[in-house]
């Protein structure tokens, strides 16, 4: 149960028989029998199915529930001595349980879009602002115990429960400030000078490595914490090669910018009989705005190349700041990759623009 195959790239079952003349797929989504496929053999004794794309329509992302990341499904198909689905029932078969994601594979890869591991994100090191969460997707069925570390010493333990119905879970430090860590624990916060300079120079979530214990080995996350006090610092997250919701920072400079669009007609201003001079004679309509923002992330790791890469490349982005969440798209349409060899500091600078016009117009 812990393979995750990868719905934007293609998915094929092909199947090979010199007796039947055609074959009935059955795709169970989440336990509904969704799709019934009917196909005949060709004339070399094959039949091919693509059925990616079906099931795509069934995962249905909502930011905050990783059980909604992925799709349980389950395959079954049943050969037929006649053409179409008829005649005798020759053959019948139900695959395995496989969890299908909003993830793709490259197309250098050799593997078949599938992925049999716990991490489920591709950089090892992560940035974190000071006394900020830090959120890393696993695949559940895949990874057995997460351990969290300071200092080399193991400060938390988490076993982690394999699920029938999805394969995505999130680790991690869940309480951003002492304020959260309050309120979390149903006590009363009271708000002073005192509490707010302790919420900036305290960092309760110290943890420097998280350790992932899966079926593909011991993976570690080293988690490096920055304090910025110049910047307001944004958490852009995304949905990753593997389907899965990651976070990324970006601590330094934000520029945010506001595109404006308008439509024009001349409207009469005459007011019985005389050119009022209040009236507009150029009237705008139709006027909205859009607003823009450019990040950057600061000096980051060599490995933030492939995390710059799947953010460009994911179709559903969002932007948090001072704890609001809102729906992005990424602008930026072409990427340098950096190294250190090269560039001796390795930085990013994305722009995005806001996923909603700025004037409700939705009727």
């Amino acid at each position: 149960m812990s393979t995750i195959a990868f719905a934007r790239s293609p998915r094929y079952f092909f199947y090979f028989d010199a007796t039947a003349l055609s074959m009935k797929l059955i795709i169970n989504i989440n336990g509904v029998n969704e799709y019934t496929l009917i196909k005949n053999f060709d004339a070399n004794d094959k039949v091919l199915f693509e059925y990616a794309e079906l099931v795509r329509d069934y995962i249905n992302i909502d930011f905050s529930t990783p059980s909604s990341w992925s799709a349980a499904v389950i395959l079954t198909y049943k050969t037929y001595s006649g053409l179409n689905g008829t005649g005798t029932e020759l053959f019948s078969n139900t695959g395995p349980l496989t969890f299908l994601s909003d993830g793709y594979g490259y197309f250098e890869a050799d593997s078949y879009f599938t992925v049999n591991k716990g991490l489920m994100q591709s950089n090892n090191i992560v940035y974190r602002l000071v006394d900020s969460d830090v959120r890393i997707p696993i695949n559940r069925n895949a990874t057995t115990r997460v351990n969290y570390l300071l200092n080399d010493t193991v400060v938390k333990t988490e076993a982690i429960t394999s699920s029938a119905t999805s394969a995505f879970l999130l680790i991690g430090t869940n309480n951003d400030s002492f304020k959260d860590r309050v309120l979390s624990d149903d006590g009363i916060y009271e708000d002073s000078s005192c509490i707010q300079k302790f919420d900036n120079t305290v960092d309760l979530n110290g943890v420097d490595k998280i350790t992932i214990e899966a079926s593909d080995g011991l993976e570690t996350v080293t988690i490096k914490t920055i304090s910025e006090c110049k910047f307001k610092p944004a958490k852009i997250s995304f949905v990753n090669k593997f389907g899965a919701i990651q976070d990324v920072w970006f601590f330094k400079k934000s520029i945010e910018s506001l595109n404006v669009t308008s439509e024009k007609y001349k409207s009469n201003t005459i007011v019985n009989g005389t050119f009022s001079l209040l009236k507009h004679q150029k009237q705008n309509f139709n006027v909205e705005g859009i607003k823009k923002i450019t990040l950057n992330t600061g000096y980051v790791d060599e490995s933030y190349n492939e995390v710059m890469q799947q953010v460009l490349l994911s179709e559903m982005v969002w932007m948090e700041i001072d704890s609001v969440i809102t729906p992005m798209n990424v602008t930026t349409n072409s990427l340098t990759f950096k190294t250190s060899v090269n560039d001796r500091l390795v930085d990013y600078k994305i722009d995005l623009e806001y996923a909603f016009d700025i004037i409700q117009n939705i009727r």
